[in-house]
């Protein structure tokens, strides 16, 4: 479904005005030597050939050329000149537009539309000869635009606006979308990604409106140079912010030095002296590689997304070099800011559902884990040996209420962890066996072969397994529990063995086990594992996690 839908798009935002037009640009027009204010009233004969190249700011030009119309047409025409100018159009001797108000100096002009359109009669294009005349004055303008000229063309009075009103319907939901993410980003969590992805829609919505102001409004000439100026620049700001996204979604280094070598790469487009449309041009395609070497180098170094990342890179410059950079609005910048930053929302809201996901996850089992260690018989029992050790022995007593205090002190500050260092997990159960070792009057140790170093487990899955031993044996003796601990590439392999004795009718739920299994999934990804059995005479519970 996508691949049509985004076909239809770029056949839609083409520009419609080719089809059928008859595009005057290519007559010889001549400039011809009568006062200014007598053109198009005289009919001069004669003149310098003229090329539009030639025209520049703060000029008056009178250009003459004639044309044949093979056969009247059947409709009202549109003649449309686009040009910095002030304008007034002469057909046959006969005024038949005025743009502005041309004049011999820059107070008495009045500056006309860039782009402007007049309607003539079919009887005013009669099979025959015409003339055409421009009289032009361009003191409003400017010689840092290099082309004064765009286009002279004639065709079926049908105005196409399809051009401009969906780049300004993707502006709006661009829009939209910044508005959604500031909002999360200031209600619900300071991410950086949400941050820079806002600031992307902005510039790309802001864009998008100022290169559709001249098709949708118009504005005098005089404010051409400001909109280029203005789409350079904005052009700079979604070109800096793209790149910046993705080294922010992937964690990657050097993130200054990366977004410094880019700027001065797109600084030293805007002083190349190139014209203003490929200068934007250029920008977006600098822009493009620079995403699309990031997401290569993040793919390579095994970044989650990466992959989609990759293949939404590739397709945007493909889909760039397509249609050109000749119609930056109109088919390639807006087609591929839609394919970009629509397919990076896809992404974030992935992300942000499987965020919600494990957040609630992580909710569950810190519940589970305060509840788990919370157990009423545990309680109970507990309460009970402190009842009779104060009567027996009060300094036991003591010692007894520091070590159940402390137990549910680090179960607390842990609970909200999704791992713990290992040696913590070590401390979490020396202290819980102390304890069952004052409530069973027995020695309850633990054996531990291997350096902890810097492993880390989900908090409280080794402290499950020793109270799992608890639940389901009548141990009678004094007990010895071995941990041990082998490191190989990648991974470390933990292993606790626990005494089997006397069963006794177990009740529980297996909450123990989910517990475990759930916490290593949130911790790992899916990286560890778990498993637990009877083997020579003893219970063995089994970790593989990552090192």
């Amino acid at each position: 479904m996508k691949r049509p839908f985004l076909l239809c798009c770029l056949l839609v935002l083409m520009p419609l005005q080719a089809a059928g037009a008859i595009v005057l640009e290519s007559l010889r027009f001549e400039e011809v030597g009568v006062p200014f204010a007598d053109c198009g009233r005289v009919q001069a004969r004669g003149g310098l050939p003229f090329s539009f190249e030639q025209l520049r700011a703060q000029k008056t030009y009178c250009l003459r050329a004639g044309f044949t119309v093979a056969r009247q047409p059947g409709q009202p025409q549109r003649l449309g000149l686009s040009i910095l100018a002030a304008s007034e159009i002469y057909l046959d001797g006969v005024r038949v537009g005025v743009n502005g108000v041309p004049a011999d100096s820059a107070p008495a002009e009045r500056q006309g539309l860039v782009d402007y359109h007049v309607t003539l009669a079919p009887g005013q294009l009669a099979a025959g000869r015409h003339e055409l005349v421009l009289k032009l004055s361009t003191w409003h303008g400017s010689d840092r635009i290099r082309h004064q000229f765009y286009q002279l063309a004639m065709e079926d009075a049908a105005p196409g606006a399809a051009g401009t009103i969906l780049p300004l319907m993707l502006a709006g939901a661009l829009a939209l979308m910044a508005l959604l993410f500031l909002a999360l980003l200031l209600r619900y969590q300071r991410n950086a990604r949400w941050g820079v992805f806002s600031a992307l829609c902005a510039a790309a919505s802001v864009l998008l409106v100022v290169e559709a102001w001249r098709g949708v409004t118009g504005y005098a000439y005089g404010l051409h140079l400001a909109r280029l100026l203005a789409v350079q620049l904005l052009t700079a700001v979604f070109g800096l912010l793209l790149p910046l996204y993705f080294l922010v979604a992937y964690q990657l280094r050097r993130k200054m030095l990366a977004m410094g070598g880019l700027a001065l790469v797109m600084a030293g487009i805007a002083s190349s002296g190139i014209p203003f449309d490929a200068m934007a041009a250029l920008t977006f395609s600098v822009a493009l590689l620079a995403s699309l070497g990031i997401n290569l180098l993040a793919w390579r170094r095994g970044r989650g997304g990466s992959g989609a990342g990759l293949a939404v890179a590739i397709g945007a410059l493909v889909l760039w070099l397509v249609p050109g950079a000749g119609f930056f609005s109109e088919a390639g910048f807006a087609l591929v800011v839609f394919l970009l930053l629509f397919a990076i929302l896809g992404q974030l809201l992935r992300q942000f559902i499987r965020d919600r996901e494990k957040a609630m996850l992580a909710s569950r089992l810190e519940i589970q884990l305060l509840r788990k260690s919370l157990q009423p018989h545990f309680l109970m029992n507990s309460l009970s040996l402190v009842g009779e050790l104060v009567h027996q022995s009060p300094a036991q007593a003591e010692q007894f209420i520091e070590a159940l205090g402390s137990e549910f002190r680090m179960l607390g500050d842990y609970a909200s962890h999704v791992t713990i260092p290992l040696v913590r997990e070590l401390e979490l159960c020396h202290n819980y066996l102390a304890i069952m070792g004052m409530r069973l009057q027995r020695s309850c140790v633990l054996h531990v072969r291997g350096e902890p170093g810097a492993l880390c487990l989900p908090p409280a899955v080794l402290l499950t397994c020793l109270e799992n031993a608890f639940s389901h044996n009548r141990y009678r003796d004094d007990l010895a529990f071995d941990f041990s601990i082998e490191c190989g590439e990648g991974h470390a392999t933990l292993a606790l063995a626990m005494p089997l004795a006397d069963g006794r009718k177990h009740q529980g739920s297996g909450t123990g086990a989910t517990y475990i299994l759930h916490s290593l999934r949130e911790a790992f990804a899916g990286m560890a594992s778990f498993h637990s059995g009877p083997r020579d005479g003893m219970w063995r519970a089994t970790f593989r996690v990552p090192a």
